[in-house]
């Protein structure tokens, strides 16, 4: 539309921004995090092995050089006082935001023993526990990922008891507790609608003594799927009979070796490892099974995320405990892993914001407006910027450094251009406040000024929904 004005040609326009959003992500096959269940969180090895994620227990007081999986705890007790223990959460979540990227709520609740869920397993009532979780800490951070429980591999159990299946109590049979077949849990745990409370699935998918690229069903697997590609059965239920598209995260797994291969032959006959000499493999295996489960995971299992080897320096001589003799630190498995190719998930973001202004000729003040750095990453990122150019106009930055939490404010000034089109440049530089590489870290954003002579301001009707 034009209008004569002044025997000139004047504009219709909106006094408007535009709205840009300049993402940083593209297509990229890296998704699985490369993790360790450490005795100590802040033990360099990690760093050194090169792995970007572990796994704490506790609060870590402060920003570790990896990602950070949380996990806390929640048993049978928990539902006595669910809102007391959803508000210190929440509490918790929003003040280490900044220094986790993910919480695991509970570990293997479909155990009775007293680090499952102590008591006799229900999936239902841990729903209640996860879904309060996933409410509370997505509250206070919108963008950490809340993992459930990592569920433990129980193998086929062929009972039925109080109505629920594959499930093991006292009395039934050889049943020597409570406890559930993961898959018949997990069906539970979706009947009861936890797939709403979750952005990733736990599992622990524990490999026993098969090889990690033994198949479900196979011999190598045994009757029990007692293997790392039994996580493809908990998928399958997720996806096929329940339409939860979501990933998986090995929250713990690994392969046990041989007291006896380790130098320590006095061990064999220690009560913490009765009953799983079967299990055993040997330092080598152990390394080549690791090895081989990132590799495979990484090649064949799109929806697979982070996966956290148990473990890195549990083993204390002389002690004959059996978690020692998953460790991996000092063994052959460690400089394996420090050797293997990675392709770890990198940090992405997207600026977002309005870059375009509509101005008459000298205007009465400054045009503002602010980038905001949408971070797509778990970790904090930061940024700077700088101005390469704005030759006929004054750009302006209110601070020249911040982090995701804190937009760019800029302002445009004319320097007096008559009618035109003008543009000027900011260089935008994003960064990761841990040693990993960030996709696309510079950009450059053109800030775009048109001079017109006439700006007419309309107003909109406000519509909204009868419903």
């Amino acid at each position: 539309m034009r209008r004569q004005a002044g025997g000139r040609l004047a504009r219709w326009g909106l006094l408007f921004l535009v709205l840009i959003g300049m993402s940083s992500q593209a297509d990229s096959p890296s998704h699985i995090g490369y993790g360790v269940n450490p005795a100590y969180s802040g033990d360099s090895g990690i760093a050194d092995m090169g792995f970007d994620w572990a796994k704490v227990f506790g609060s870590p007081a402060g920003r570790l050089p990896y990602r950070v999986l949380r996990r806390v705890h929640a048993d049978g007790s928990t539902l006595g006082e669910l809102s007391g223990w959803g508000a210190e959460l929440e509490n918790t979540a929003r003040t280490e935001a900044d220094w986790i990227e993910a919480w695991e709520i509970g570990n293997e609740p479909n155990l009775d023993a007293d680090y499952g869920w102590n008591a006799p397993p229900s999936a239902a009532d841990y729903t209640q526990v996860l879904c309060e979780a996933y409410r509370r800490i997505k509250g206070a951070d919108q963008k950490v990922m809340v993992v459930s429980a990592g569920l433990a591999p129980t193998g086929r159990i062929p009972f039925t008891w109080n109505g629920h299946q594959g499930y093991c109590a006292e009395g039934v049979d050889w049943c020597a507790g409570y406890y559930q077949d993961e898959r018949e849990f997990l069906r539970e745990m979706l009947q009861s609608g936890a797939g709403e409370c979750f952005d990733a699935l736990g599992y622990h998918p524990y490999c026993f003594a098969a090889p990690y690229d033994a198949a479900p069903g196979s011999a190598d697997c045994g009757a029990n799927d007692f293997c790392f590609r039994g996580v493809e059965a908990m998928r399958d239920i997720m996806l096929n009979e329940f339409r939860v598209d979501k990933p998986i995260w090995a929250t713990e797994f690994g392969w046990i070796i041989d007291p006896d291969d380790a130098g320590r032959p006095e061990c064999l006959g220690d009560p913490s490892l009765a009953g799983r000499q079967w299990q055993f493999v040997s330092q080598q295996e152990q390394a080549e099974n690791l090895l081989g489960a990132y590799e495979w995971a990484e090649a064949s299992y799109a929806w697979m995320g982070p996966m956290f080897l148990f473990n890195y320096g549990f083993y204390s001589y002389p002690s004959c405990d059996q978690m020692g003799f998953y460790d991996i630190k000092g063994r052959a498995a460690e400089e394996s892993l420090r050797s293997m190719s990675k392709n770890i998930v990198p940090a992405r973001y997207e600026w977002s914001g309005l870059t375009t202004f509509w101005s008459e000729v000298s205007p009465e003040h400054p045009l503002e407006t602010r980038l905001t750095l949408q971070n797509h990453a778990l970790e904090p990122l930061g940024w700077s910027a700088s101005i390469a150019s704005s030759p006929f106009f004054t750009l302006t930055l209110d601070g020249d450094a911040g982090s995701f939490h804190a937009p760019l404010h800029l302002s445009v000034n004319p320097d007096g251009p008559d009618l035109g089109v003008f543009t000027g440049t900011l260089v935008l530089t994003v960064t990761s406040a841990l040693p990993i590489t960030v996709e696309e870290p510079v950009q450059n954003i053109t800030i775009t000024l048109r001079m017109v002579e006439i700006v007419w301001r309309v107003h909109l009707p406000l519509i909204t929904s009868a419903g």
